[in-house]
């Protein structure tokens, strides 16, 4: 147990190493559309797949993908996850447009693995209590990923080429999927738990049949949870620096950078709601307070062309939209009668939704931006449509220690 205590703090800084790639690539996106547009003399609508065709892939492949994961062991399909989305960086040999939308298509088969994987792989090493603030450390790696994009990118674009930022985030991407492959395992089982074990718990619990958890209340309102929120968030990650630079008239690097203030803010919120999480024992607050917050900071960071403003509303915007992921992810594994596997399957049905999500937002910008030459109504029917994300949090069940322990939870869980 001691040797497993020690070792479990090594695999965790594989995986969330691992994991702050796929922010680092996923948040690129938006800083190299206005770059993209200009090198290929593409239209606004047809430059948005780059930022689309991941999420599309991702909503396509996750759940057949994820129904296979518990077969083959979590190290290897962590390390075959690894390496898809480090696949950028064969871009350094090809620059045509279709390269970089297949290389973007290798890093969403890699991104779909990883993320279910990683929830899993933490929830085996640390124990219930522990899960979400490990959850919250995890998901802040994904949020400084973010932010070094939003400020890295446009200056390697730059200072070498436009697509310099793509393979050398693989490159990043392919150091962490060696270190892996080297340094991770599967947890020894001990004959003696000295402590309140998450995975022993979820191991006691038979699998569920499919169609059980994919009509599960509280996995439907998970998916929605994210479809709607994630795609407010990919439609301001993807265009609000071109809307930026050609509504406010903000030059492009800087209007790019202002957007690492929005990954600072939901780095530290991150952590703090996986700590607040923990210590309140309930899930549900989290979802509400985001559901309330994200729109209305998002609202006023495309309204006003006031400075101040605008740093203010984009942080909070990062605040709120990162408070209640910790809680989001460890729901997931807290959810009666699911088993580990049965919790992983509940993550791809977030990850569907949420890249479908992801995907038609900003293609529907692009689509709007073209056609009516105005972002603001883009930009609206997203905020809208994240109000979701607070209804879900209403309805939704408590499944932490406190809904346990008020008898709002079925079942009562170790903390």
């Amino acid at each position: 147990m001691n040797t497993n205590n020690r070792y479990r703090f090594v695999i965790f800084a594989n995986v969330i190493l691992v994991r702050s790639c796929v922010g680092l690539i996923w948040a690129s996106a938006g800083p190299l559309l206005p770059l993209i547009i200009q090198e290929f003399n593409l239209s606004r609508s047809t430059a948005s797949w780059f930022a689309s065709i991941a999420p599309l892939t991702i909503a396509v492949i996750s759940l057949p993908v994820n129904l296979f994961i518990g077969r083959f062991g979590l190290k290897k399909m962590y390390a075959i996850g690894a390496v898809f989305q480090a696949l950028g960086i064969l871009s350094f040999f090809t620059d045509s447009f279709i390269s970089i939308l297949l290389f973007r298509m290798c890093f969403a088969v890699g991104n779909c693995i990883i993320i279910p994987v990683a929830t899993a792989i933490t929830a085996e090493w640390f124990s219930n209590r522990e899960l979400p603030i490990m959850n919250g450390i995890g998901m802040s790696f994904v949020n400084l990923g973010n932010g070094l994009a939003f400020l890295a990118t446009i200056p390697l674009a730059n200072w070498l080429s436009w697509n310099a930022p793509i393979y050398i985030y693989g490159a990043f991407a392919m150091v962490w999927a060696v270190c892996w492959m080297i340094l991770g395992k599967e947890k020894k089982k001990d004959s003696v738990e000295v402590m309140p074990d998450m995975s022993a718990v979820l191991q006691k619990r038979p699998d569920l049949p499919l169609k059980k958890i994919l009509t599960n209340k509280v996995a439907l309102l998970l998916t929605l949870s994210v479809a709607v929120s994630w795609a407010l968030g990919n439609a301001v990650g993807s265009w609000l620096p071109d809307y930026y630079n050609s509504v406010f008239g903000i030059p492009l690097d800087k209007a790019s950078s202002i957007m690492s203030f929005s990954t600072i803010g939901g780095t530290i919120a991150c952590i703090v709601g996986g700590i607040l999480s923990t210590k309140l024992g309930r899930r549900k607050p989290f979802l509400i307070l985001s559901g309330v917050g994200t729109g209305l900071c998002a609202l006023f960071a495309v309204l006003f062309n006031i400075p101040a403003l605008i740093y203010t509303a984009v942080t909070l915007f990062g605040v709120f939209g990162a408070i209640h992921v910790s809680s989001l992810f460890t729901i997931p594994m807290e959810i009666p009668d699911m088993s580990m596997r049965s919790g992983m399957i509940v993550i791809a049905m977030m990850q569907v939704g949420g890249n479908l999500g992801n995907f038609i937002s900003p293609l529907v910008t692009g689509i709007i931006v073209d056609s009516t030459g105005s972002y603001m109504t883009a930009f609206l029917i997203f905020i809208v449509l994240s109000l979701g994300l607070l209804v879900a949090g209403i309805l939704m069940p408590e499944t932490g220690p406190a809904g346990a322990k008020s008898g709002k939870s079925p079942e009562s869980r170790p903390v």
